[in-house]
């Protein structure tokens, strides 16, 4: 909305008939409603009611019992959506409408403690109180898909110029809808999967980070829905293909933004390397929640299977990238597309900041057997919910939440009968 000096100009400026009003759920879907312009000017302070089922559902909706937050004993009480205008913005590629994101209160007008947007911002007061401004760079990959669900083109072609003229009707229009959108971007590319593309937004404070990328996840889809297309951040969509990753860049800096920490202060920069390797198992379900995420953590796949770190290297878990001034950084690599970007980005950051409040050394950390990455969700369940560092960072009622959906995923997976076992089993048995 910038330039504008109330909503109502902005609206009748820009011929606003439609105002999205979105928050994304404990899954990182992007979820709302669609309001009138003239009824949106009327809650635009107030808010707008929703059922807090989106904080108490799986990925397909599927609601449950022992779901405190929201249940069919409470009868699915209402919170209440509060627009933050800041974040108003046109939707270039539908005439007309518009989006703005929403703060989420309960009746006493409290926030909403498990909402994953509410628990970055909690991560990021501690930061505050310290004097830290953090810094964070998405990298998410995705295939596009025709019709029938099959890629665009076979093959890996990754960085092929050719390849992407190919796609450039639709990556067109996604990288122009976004940054149309105030989602800037450094880059769209080829990944190394066929038609498998990588997104890059240009470097922002934390939370503008996770709003943004929940915004390219929906874009990209949406815009691959209006020519036909399909776009899946999926994380491992093909046992035979490279999987689709959510690597979270880090970098703190004083809140003026004039130093970069991790340049000048080795001993803090140290301090936030040895969280994140102290925490990489603990925390690793925040960035890769779904049973999809593990397929995708193979040997010699560029996704790590250990607790490793290295100075510019893409097959650790951890990639230090110090030494670059102002461009110095970690690249935390255990993250998968699926997951949901405020909870990946809170769950980096909660691991840097145990790092530096402990003041951790990454020569006592790394001593000992290699530690192997969990292969399972249920592993990677476990050690989240083991972790002391997790209640104290994320609360019990989140993790409790958090925990209760991902064991109810488990559940599921394992009473399904999947295509794997009709081919093994059904014929020679």
């Amino acid at each position: 909305m910038t330039g504008y000096p109330d909503v109502k100009t902005f609206i009748e400026d820009n011929r606003i008939h439609t105002v999205e009003v979105g928050f994304a759920d404990i899954n990182g879907v992007l979820r709302g409603k669609r309001l009138p312009a003239r009824h949106f000017l009327k809650i635009a302070e107030s808010g707008t009611g929703f059922a807090k089922a989106p904080f108490a559902w799986d990925i397909q909706c599927g609601v449950y019992d022992d779901i405190e937050l929201a249940n069919f004993q409470n009868g699915f009480p209402d919170m209440f959506a509060k627009p933050l205008i800041s974040t108003l913005r046109k939707i270039p590629w539908r005439e007309g409408s518009a989006f703005v994101f929403a703060d989420l209160v309960d009746e006493k007008n409290l926030p909403v403690e498990v909402n994953p947007r509410e628990v970055l911002k909690r991560i990021l007061k501690r930061y505050d109180q310290l004097g830290l401004r953090p810094l964070v760079g998405s990298e998410l990959e995705f295939y596009l898909l025709d019709s029938d669900r099959k890629p665009l083109f076979e093959g890996i072609q990754c960085y092929s110029l050719y390849k992407g003229a190919e796609l450039e009707y639709v990556i067109e229009e996604m990288r122009n809808g976004l940054e149309g959108l105030g989602v800037e971007l450094e880059a769209f590319h080829i990944e190394y999967g066929p038609a498998q593309i990588e997104v890059i937004p240009e470097y922002d404070d934390a939370l503008e980070m996770a709003d943004k990328t929940v915004l390219i996840k929906n874009s990209v889809k949406e815009i691959a829905r209006k020519h036909g297309l399909y776009a899946t951040f999926m994380a491992k969509p093909w046992a035979g293909e490279s999987g689709s990753g959510y690597h979270v860049h880090q970098s703190l800096w004083d809140p003026d933004l004039k130093n970069n920490y991790f340049s000048q202060d080795p001993a803090l920069a140290e301090n936030y390397l040895a969280g994140l390797i102290r925490h990489a198992r603990d925390f690793m379900v925040l960035g890769s929640p779904t049973i999809n995420s593990y397929k995708r953590f193979q040997v010699n796949s560029f996704a790590p299977v250990n607790v490793t770190w290295a100075h510019d290297n893409r097959t650790v878990a951890t990639r230090s990238l110090l030494g670059l001034g102002n461009g110095s950084r970690f690249e935390h690599r255990t993250g998968s597309a699926d997951a949901n970007p405020y909870l990946i980005i809170a769950g980096s950051l909660a691991a840097g900041i145990n790092g530096i409040e402990n003041k951790l050394s990454t020569a006592d950390i790394s001593q000992g057997e290699v530690k192997e990455l969990p292969k399972t969700l249920e592993k990677a369940l476990n050690y989240f919910e083991e972790s002391e560092a997790a209640r104290e960072y994320f609360g019990e009622k989140f993790m409790k939440l958090f925990l209760t959906l991902g064991r109810h995923e488990l559940d599921l997976y394992h009473t399904a009968v999947t295509d794997w076992e009709w081919t093994r089993y059904f014929e020679m048995i």
